[in-house]
């Protein structure tokens, strides 16, 4: 085994596994009905912005994403020649390792530049804070940057209904009340089941999972040696030479 196999197998090791994808959208939808009545019960809330502290990040999070085109699930020019798909569950701790170290810089160097575009899908599989996180799509990037930015332990009870409006209260230019009332749409659970769909579809056994590759053609799956932004950056400077080359 190479030395990359080798720091492949083992990210693949640290993501967080969907026990069963064929299952992922019945676990989904059963938690949807289970989050409205959620209000923060289970284990002790973190010290973090879940639990009341301070949230962190705004400034920087409006600044990294100022600008640049938002549509629903898509960030980034239409035009861009690659597009990312990132499969990710709003408190999978790998997911959170991801936003950290890789996103920043993968957002600026590319998507800010025209190069690629994002796409986020939400499989909101590992509990109700999930789901409710999941529910929200307005501003879907800048929010989903705040929540990991002020992440919590999974499953501890820190997605309530307090945190999500103290992030989306954080968003600039957003409209809060309508944002939250947007969440509690049937659109809402189409977009959850929607994502599922695509998660069965391509494969998708964990996260987080990535698919790269050019845009208007096919994607395939991406297991980045580290989540760093250096093996995304070397994955899309290839697929990127090879589709301008095509052009």
């Amino acid at each position: 085994m190479t030395r990359r196999t080798h720091a492949q197998t083992l990210l693949a090791r640290r993501r967080r596994r969907i026990r069963s994808v064929g299952a992922v959208g019945v676990v989904a939808l059963a938690l949807v009905s289970s989050a409205v009545a959620f209000s923060g019960h289970g284990a002790s809330a973190p010290a973090g912005a879940g639990g009341g502290g301070r949230l962190i990040g705004a400034s920087y999070s409006s600044r990294l994403f100022a600008g640049i085109p938002q549509h629903g699930l898509v960030l980034g020019s239409p035009r861009a020649a690659v597009r990312m798909v990132e499969f990710a569950d709003l408190q999978c701790p790998y997911c959170d390792e991801y936003a950290l170290q890789a996103l920043p810089t993968l957002v600026t160097d590319y998507v800010r530049t025209g190069k690629v575009q994002m796409e986020f899908e939400n499989l909101s599989f590992i509990g109700p804070g999930s789901v409710s996180a999941g529910r929200v799509q307005n501003r879907l990037w800048n929010f989903v940057d705040l929540l990991y930015l002020n992440q919590g332990r999974e499953n501890s009870g820190y997605v309530t209904p307090a945190y999500l409006h103290r992030l989306l209260d954080a968003v600039p230019g957003l409209k809060v009340d309508q944002a939250l009332a947007a969440s509690e749409t049937p659109a809402a659970d189409a977009a959850l089941s929607a994502a599922n769909v695509a998660a069965q579809r391509d494969g998708v056994g964990g996260t987080p999972t990535f698919l790269i590759g050019p845009a208007g053609g096919a994607l395939r799956q991406f297991t980045p040696s580290s989540l760093t932004a250096a093996p995304f950056a070397a994955e899309i400077d290839h697929v990127y030479a090879s589709a301008v080359a095509s052009r």
